[in-house]
């Protein structure tokens, strides 16, 4: 099962804003408690224009597919062409984080800290 530290999330997360295109919204990894109090992480994006987080997270225990997960707004969203279409360009930006997290745990030895080669 691919083991997923907040340290090893950190390091991804580091090396995706290296090779990103873009600048990336705020990213950032959070101390997160899996099954029996391990340190699994959770990667955590602020976008300028939702009031809300968005949170990328493993889908489950060896699943190399992560999924990602608005947050709750206590409000309607109403914005502007130039707001959405920002916004358009940090959740792709939040879908190419998605997409290197899953390359990244598919290639993960586990318990190793290291990545295989493809």
């Amino acid at each position: 099962m691919p083991y997923r530290s907040k340290k090893l999330l950190e390091q991804w997360v580091r090396e995706f804003i290296a090779t990103s295109d873009d600048s990336p919204s705020g990213i950032e990894v959070l101390r997160h408690d899996g099954g029996a109090g391990a340190d699994t992480g959770l990667v955590v994006m602020r976008m300028t224009d939702l009031p809300s987080d968005v949170y990328l997270y493993p889908a489950g225990p060896g699943d190399p597919n992560w999924e990602v997960n608005f947050g709750p707004r206590e409000r309607d969203l109403t914005m502007s062409a130039a707001k959405l279409r920002n916004l358009a360009k940090e959740l792709t930006q939040a879908a190419a984080l998605c997409e290197f997290l899953e390359a990244k745990s598919a290639h993960h030895t586990p318990g190793s800290g290291h990545i295989t080669a493809p």
